[in-house]
């Protein structure tokens, strides 16, 4: 049953939309690429910075509250003036909601665990995070980049094969190695120092711009006194 723009951007979806971000986030095996940080450390203070440093993103999972939202904006015909307002209001709420203190000690885990590897919470307690926004887009028909594996010898200079991959790949459908275990069975040169191609993600249907304070926080040294 298709739900309605009543159902859809409710107070009680929002709800379950942040839930579905922080619960995903945690407890997905999401690629590397889900988890970028970029930021300055002087003496182990965070330089100021206001913009957002943090972007935590993933792709939405059928039958989800949050691909609910994704596939209502994707199949709307003709976009209103009163359906942006909604949509907007709706899209505030979560920020909102994941800015809320209880959530907001569930990001700092999240990034913690994911991005910097269990540190501990004395050492980077992440004193001020912010959610800036949400972006919720339905994905390009290529949402990811190419990287080819070569190993080849000092000062080759080999062409690009990305596109002639890319080719290979909508007029046959193969596997992009199988593809590359083809040409260079078949004596391509291109592909001669070849040894395996990776598709590595860049676009993602929710994206989550936060800013963060990462300055460490010294821990004294615990005394030895006999």
């Amino acid at each position: 049953m298709k739900l309605s723009p009543s159902d859809i951007f409710s107070e009680k979806n929002q709800e379950l939309c942040v839930e579905e971000i922080l619960s995903t986030l945690k407890n997905d095996d999401l690629p590397q690429a889900s988890f970028k940080v970029d930021f300055n450390l002087s003496k182990g203070r965070m330089t100021v910075e206001d913009d957002h440093n943090t972007v935590l993103s993933f792709d939405t999972k059928a039958d989800t509250s949050l691909r609910s939202v994704l596939d209502y904006i994707c199949d709307v015909e003709e976009v209103a003036d009163e359906d942006i307002k909604i949509f907007d209001t709706f899209r505030y709420g979560i920020i909102k909601k994941l800015n809320n203190e209880e959530s907001k000690d569930r990001i700092r885990d999240i990034i913690r665990d994911k991005i910097f590897k269990d540190t501990p919470e004395e050492l980077v307690p992440i004193e001020i995070l912010n959610v800036m926004d949400i972006e919720i887009s339905d994905l390009p028909e290529v949402d990811y980049v190419l990287v080819v594996k070569k190993m080849a010898p000092p000062n080759y200079q080999g062409s690009s094969i990305s596109d002639d991959l890319f080719k290979e790949r909508y007029e046959s459908g193969e596997d992009f190695n199988d593809i590359v275990k083809r040409k260079k069975e078949s004596g391509d040169k291109r592909y001669k120092y070849v040894e395996g191609v990776e598709e590595r993600k860049t676009f993602f249907e929710i994206t989550i711009p936060i800013h963060a304070d990462y300055s460490l926080k010294e821990i004294p040294l615990k005394s030895n006194d006999s």
